[in-house]
């Protein structure tokens, strides 16, 4: 079925798309976004194998009456383990589709409250347990009252990284502290977080856990990798959202925006008991690059607790036109709770500075995974070997960054695009929909609706499933960092903020 053409906005400089890792250069592309049917190609191969400041909060409507909690919509991997009020990791569930089958009305969405913590919080706002947690680029980590945003619970966790582009050499996120999106156990009501603590010129990452209700300290441990000879943790940013499952935290690293110096992609495995030795998967063995950095996205964990994740190019940039020539690099890699590597899959496609890692793989019902990088190409690949079943060319048009929405209803992908605008896919015909033009954030689906930011504006974009069309557009009132995503939980909708969280009813 032909699609009606859409006029892409012209594609960014690579280093504003990758805002928080890769260097980049301008181009423009106008696509017509016709009925493309995928065809399984030639592009890709498979293989197996502290803040000091106080926070301030303002409510702009009476919270008191709240819609009924959202509910789970299960993933080929199974919801993370909660209530139905939780949003527990990056875009909820361990399959990362970011929907919820029910939620709050927002019919209009109308601000509950704002609270300012003094810094941006880059990741989602996770939800558990009647707490809503945040964690800041200074190293705060908080815990909000649903009713009115109030600061339940607030710890510092040392100081951040500061004067970044002269101690790493390069990097645009200046303080930096907590950049990723926690991760909540729900069984055992823990959140973890990752923070990146300078001290002396050093830098070291530590993975630290609270009680969500309390805030007691349940652990901290250093999750720096095993890294070589010559290399820093100076050079390494734990951007992707974090994992949890079978008892570990699952860290992954990206370099900085620039990336200068010696880095190498990573996976590390921790058990915050200490009952099990920590586990690595390092990119490219072989030589330097591929950055795990999924624009915040997190891994996908499989019901069997195995891992997936997409990586990028090896620096220095090789030659275009693909395929990478590096070890896991421009690839999908499946991993097992251990982090031995089960199966991969390049994109031979790739070259140059063309991420597949802009966004994180999801994964589908009928055992398969769903990913697209900055090549524009969609890959729709067997979850058990990652062999490729289609391509979908033409994705965006513009780089998509950030991670995909599911919604199993309607069997649609939703795509964020760098350039502008939200591309869906209809994954049972295995092609491009239409191009929804108003938002670039990584979306969400609760219900009906799907819900996306757009960052120029700071606007919340709410559009309808089933149709594309736009029923909402709610200013925020404070600006959002890039590559942030709404989340859902307690009854609000909730949006991370360059100064805090705002709530949405």
């Amino acid at each position: 079925m032909s699609m009606p053409c859409a006029l892409l906005w012209p594609r960014p400089p690579r280093a504003a798309r990758r805002s928080m890792t890769r260097r980049g250069a301008l181009a423009a592309l106008t696509v017509c976004c016709g009925g493309l049917l995928a065809g399984c190609g030639p592009s890709g191969s498979a293989s197996s194998g502290a803040d000091s400041s106080p926070p301030s909060v303002s409510a702009a409507h009476s919270p008191s009456a709240r819609p009924a909690p959202a509910s789970t919509t299960p993933g080929t991997a199974g919801g993370q383990t909660g209530s139905e009020a939780d949003w527990p990791a990056y875009h909820r569930d361990r399959a990362r589709t970011g929907a919820v089958a029910d939620g709050p009305a927002l019919d209009p969405p109308r601000r509950a409250w704002t609270t300012s913590l003094g810094a941006a919080v880059r990741g989602q706002p996770v939800v558990a347990g009647g707490r809503i947690i945040a964690a800041t680029e200074r190293n705060r980590v908080v815990a909000l009252d649903p009713a009115t945003g109030r600061v339940l619970w607030s710890r510092a966790l040392g100081a951040p990284l500061t004067d970044v582009a002269q101690v790493v050499g390069c990097g645009n996120i200046d303080p930096l502290g907590i950049t990723s999106t926690p991760v909540i156990d729900t069984v055992h009501g823990i959140v973890y977080v990752v923070a990146e603590i300078g001290s002396g010129g050093t830098v070291h990452h530590q993975l630290v856990g609270f009680d969500v209700r309390t805030g007691r300290q349940r652990s901290s441990t250093r999750v720096d990798p095993p890294l070589p000879a010559g290399e820093s943790s100076t050079t390494l940013l734990q951007r992707a959202g974090l994992a949890f499952s079978g008892g570990r935290v699952y860290v992954a690293y990206t370099g900085n925006f620039g990336d200068c110096g010696r880095y190498h992609g990573w996976v590390v495995g921790v058990d915050p008991t200490g009952a099990r030795p920590q586990v690595s998967f390092e990119v490219a063995p072989d030589g330097e690059g591929g950055a795990i950095w999924q624009s915040g996205g997190a891994p996908a964990v499989d019901a069997a607790g195995n891992l997936y994740v997409s990586t990028g190019n090896a620096n220095p940039d090789p030659p275009q036109g693909g395929p990478d020539p590096k070890k896991y690099t421009e690839s999908v890699v499946r991993l097992s709770p251990d982090l031995r590597v089960l199966a991969s899959f390049k994109d031979r496609v790739a070259g140059g500075d063309e991420d597949l890692s802009a966004g994180n793989p999801v994964l589908l019902p009928g055992g398969e995974v769903f990913a697209v990088g900055k090549t524009d190409v969609g890959y729709l690949l067997r979850s058990s070997d990652l062999h490729q079943i289609a391509r979908i060319p033409n994705v965006c048009g513009s780089d998509p960054d950030g991670g995909p929405a599911f919604d199993r209803a309607t069997g649609s992908l939703f795509v964020p695009c760098r350039g502008g605008g939200i591309q869906v896919i209809d994954v049972t015909h295995r092609r491009l929909g239409p191009l929804l033009q108003g938002a670039d954030s990584a979306p969400i689906v609760v219900g009906q609706r799907l819900w996306a930011l757009d960052h120029s504006t700071a606007e919340l974009v709410g559009y309808a499933v089933k149709t594309g069309a736009v029923q909402a557009r709610v200013g925020v009132g404070v600006s959002t960092p890039i590559f942030t995503s709404p989340s859902v939980g307690a009854g609000l909708l909730l949006v991370a903020t360059t100064d805090g969280v705002v709530a949405f009813h």
